[in-house]
């Protein structure tokens, strides 16, 4: 599998298999990590990643779209669904 701003990410001393998605834009830098492990094999943790990718170009292109504002978005994004999955895992 193959897509632009993602490659894959296999450390044998930590155990982590997955996608790694990184982008930049006017100084600004959004890296995040897709275990395969968190969604549940490689092609999902893919899938995650493009769309978030996706996502993330989109709202890049719309007029006056400031990278650190859209990028900080995201991270919020990941982060309410990081704390749903929790609950829903602890309840």
């Amino acid at each position: 599998m193959r897509a632009k701003n993602i490659s894959r990410y296999t450390y044998k001393k930590t155990a982590f298999q997955g996608w790694r998605l990184a982008l930049r834009r006017q100084g600004n830098q959004f890296v995040k990590y897709f275990a395969d492990r968190q969604y549940e094999d490689s092609t999902a943790a893919f899938k995650a990643a493009v769309a978030l990718r996706n996502e993330i170009l989109k709202e890049l292109k719309k007029k006056g779209a400031e990278p650190a504002r859209v990028f900080a978005a995201a991270n919020e994004l990941i982060e309410q669904q990081r704390r749903q999955t929790n609950k829903v895992d602890a309840g």
